[in-house]
């Protein structure tokens, strides 16, 4: 049967914002199938009970009903149970892609999404829901045929013998179409799962466990994409997977588990001995330069690695220990692979444990703001003070930013957190404006998850609003690598800050992907000299160039200079001497709670 006979099917997107519909219309009407829309996770579950859907491509983040309480709700019923549900997020962390698969989803998927990528997956299961309704149909004629041909039953036979061998091939491409992946043609999460499964089963029955589990993903992989196109990433892909199979027994299982994320199965693997020396193989396989259309792409691959033994009882544990071993390669560089141990695993709980608490400590009141003063270099007059986050935890005291600051990032308490910090900056600077420092502005940090948020702006306007306060006394500060992303959200963010008058500096200037496309794309108003590059005034590695060229940028940019870290009277001469307008640091005063800057602010404006 050609795809042009195979009936039309229906597919169903939801998404609460009407723009994200019309791009997913937009990018599958070329398929030419019926597509349904719905803007909430309630509207969806109303069209399941009205027609069945090929697949639904759903939104994570809705008002109401989310992704994961949708997709829970359409497994409960009968005529959704097994429907194919793609996630559609802008979250690339990894608990949500796990909590994604987890809850049933089939493949995550990270917006913005190529249209040409969203329509291969998405024909896939369209492919397979139009093949089961041809299924079914011949099914139906069959059955009239043998009813309409009973004088005949021997042809009939022949005939029903051949519809079940087609029947037959036809399931087995079913299959293989659901449980492998479209681009490498790997197995994919499902069929790596059962394999895994059945490899734990088996290990049960045995004396001692004899296989490995692997987790693996491309070294700066994003690079390839941003640089070469996803097109080129989609080979870069299909090129890794083919060195992973020759490095591999029959034996083995690889699969792609999605993005550049791999995982294999070494079965047979009696000691970690014989692990590594695969992984060994894979870094080496991986040595040599992929041709991507034309072009020399290197790649390297970070791997970590965990051995079954007799306390895994389900298999995914080892996939969740894999995963930590990976990210313990990951941190000791590219090109890495870890095999997981029992420390790792006390680790990865202390930080559960960190995270839980961390939940609670704004309710707890645990947070507290402390302010380090900025001044103006020449004059030493306190033109105003950095908002800086500090946990006073009840059990471990004090616990730094740089430990509790990722944990929120990646757990998404990041945007809660950052709020308090914004309302408690506002407040705190309100009551300075009331003492008589009118002059004096806040600068608070944000991160990139703060960026991406849809109504940052309106919260830190209703935030300035509620205290009585102007918002062009706010300054915001954001590292390079929050543009790194370049996306269009952020800079509509910026661009609303600026609206309402508050300064954006650009923090840690120089020691990231430094990029002048970003003073172009973004309206920063002010340039951050990194400690690491003050630090080393007057000292024998010192780059004098560095910081007069960072100075002389911004200038001509029009932009002011902020140097972080002063803490000798020769760093503020010299920053002076290259016409640095503003400083901060220890020479004058470390991060101070709320009382004690309140007392510096008096005693300096005496």
């Amino acid at each position: 049967m050609s795809s042009t006979d195979l009936p039309p099917v229906s597919v169903l997107l939801v998404d609460d914002r009407p723009e994200n519909l019309l791009a997913l219309e937009a990018s599958l009407e070329p398929l030419g199938q019926k597509l349904v829309l719905a803007n909430s996770g309630n509207d969806a579950l109303r069209a399941v009970l009205q027609e069945q859907f090929a697949v639904i491509l759903m939104d994570i983040r809705m008002p109401g009903l989310d992704g994961f309480e949708t997709i829970a709700l359409l497994r409960q019923r009968a005529q959704s149970r097994h429907t194919p549900i793609i996630f559609l997020s802008a979250y690339p962390e990894q608990h949500h892609i796990l909590r994604s698969y987890s809850s049933g989803a089939v493949d995550y998927i990270l917006k913005p999404f190529d249209p040409e990528a969203l329509r291969s997956k998405v024909s896939v299961f369209v492919n397979l829901r139009q093949n089961e309704l041809a299924l079914h149909a011949a099914h139906a004629k069959l059955e009239e045929r043998v009813a309409a041909r009973t004088a005949e039953l021997a042809e009939t036979n022949r005939s029903l013998a051949r519809e079940i061998a087609e029947r037959k091939i036809a399931q087995q491409q079913l299959f293989d179409l659901a449980h492998h992946d479209s681009l490498t043609n790997l197995p994919n999460r499902a069929l790596f799962m059962e394999h895994l499964n059945g490899a734990v089963a088996r290990s049960r029955r045995r004396t001692s466990p004899d296989f490995a589990v692997m987790m693996l993903d491309l070294d700066r992989f994003k690079i390839v994409n941003d640089t070469l196109g996803h097109l080129a990433g989609d080979q870069l892909l299909i090129g890794v997977a083919s060195r992973l199979q020759q490095c591999l027994r029959e034996v083995d299982t690889p699969a792609r588990l999605g993005g550049d994320e791999f995982a294999i199965l070494i079965d047979g693997s009696h000691s970690v001995k014989d692990a590594t020396r695969t992984a060994e193989r894979i870094h080496n396989a991986l040595k040599t330069p992929f041709d991507i259309d034309g072009k020399e792409v290197l790649a390297s691959a970070s791997i970590g690695i965990v051995m079954m033994n007799a306390r895994y009882e389900r298999s995914t544990d080892l996939l969740r220990d894999a995963d930590v071993a990976l990210y313990r390669a990951k941190e000791e560089g590219r090109s890495r692979y870890q095999v997981f141990d029992h420390e790792m695993h006390g680790t990865v709980s202390a930080q559960l444990r960190l995270e839980s608490d961390l939940a609670h400590a704004v309710e707890r009141q645990e947070l507290v703001l402390h302010y380090q003063p900025i001044l103006a270099s020449v004059s030493h007059t306190i033109v105003g003070f950095e908002a800086l986050v500090r946990w006073h935890h009840s059990e471990r005291g004090i616990i730094s930013p740089g430990e509790f600051i990722p944990i929120a990032e990646e757990s998404g308490m990041i945007n809660p957190i950052g709020l308090w910090v914004i309302e408690q900056g506002c407040r705190q600077l309100a009551a300075w404006h009331q003492d008589g420092a009118q002059e004096l502005t806040m600068a608070v940090n944000l991160s990139t998850r703060q960026l991406l948020q849809a109504d940052l702006g309106g919260e830190i306007e209703r935030a300035a609003q509620a205290v009585a306060l102007d918002p062009r006394k706010l300054k915001v500060e954001i590292t390079e690598s929050a543009m790194m992303p370049n996306d269009p959200a952020i800079q509509h963010t910026l661009s609303r800050l600026r609206e309402l008058g508050i300064a954006i500096s650009l923090d840690d200037f120089g020691t990231g992907y430094s990029c002048l496309s970003y003073l172009h794309n973004f309206p920063v108003t002010s340039l951050k000299i990194d400690r690491s590059f003050v630090s080393r005034i007057g000292q024998k590695t010192e780059r004098p160039e560095i910081v007069r060229a960072i100075v002389s940028l911004a200038h001509n940019l029009g932009m002011d200079v902020i140097a972080e870290g002063v803490e000798t009277v020769e760093q503020l001469e010299r920053l002076r001497q290259l016409e640095c307008e503003y400083v901060q640091g220890f020479y004058f005063s470390e991060p101070l709670d709320a009382e004690a800057a309140t007392a510096y602010l008096s005693r300096s404006r005496r």
